[in-house]
């Protein structure tokens, strides 16, 4: 959904015989020029209307890359609260300080994911063709990471507390 429409099976092909990706493999599904995984994170918070929604003669691939990531950076950062699922203590911290709101319990961090697993199953080549396919997303994350901290150490810089409040998260 882009301008008011959805996009036309012109703007945006299906890569898959049949109706879903069932049997495609990896490497078939990341040499999709229409997918619409490769960078979706960048894709989904920026503003599409800048870059012609799905129009790729819009705009050159990299003038659209650059517009699209200016454009979710911008978004992000005017997000009043979001957090970084492998900081979620430190998104309780700046969840709870941004609106004043306590949480009863706090928040679990858990360090192994299903992407983490199958990241061991996977050739080196097919590792650098999913970070190249996901460069923005890759960027978009690293800003996130940056800005993130950066409203933490500003929120805890005047939080006179802080000790006691970060070693109690959760507690009421």
């Amino acid at each position: 959904w882009c301008g008011g429409r959805v996009a036309t099976d012109a703007e945006l092909p299906h890569c898959y015989q049949g109706t879903s990706w069932r049997g495609v493999t990896l490497d078939e599904f990341a040499a999709c020029p229409h997918n619409l995984a490769a960078n979706r994170q960048t894709r989904m918070m920026s503003d599409l209307a800048l870059v012609g929604c799905y129009n790729t003669s819009y705009m050159s691939a990299s003038e659209r890359n650059r517009v699209m990531l200016a454009s979710a950076k911008r978004n992000l950062a005017a997000m009043a609260f979001f957090a970084l699922t492998e900081y979620q203590k430190m998104g309780q911290y700046v969840f709870e300080e941004t609106f004043n709101l306590r949480f009863a319990v706090p928040f679990e961090q858990h360090n192994s994911t299903l992407s983490g697993m199958t990241l061991s199953k996977l050739r080196p080549d097919q590792i650098d063709t999913i970070k190249r396919l996901n460069a923005l997303d890759i960027e978009l994350y690293e800003f996130a990471q940056e800005l993130m901290n950066k409203r933490f150490e500003k929120l805890r810089s005047r939080d006179a507390q802080f000790a006691e409040r970060f070693a109690h998260l959760g507690e009421l």
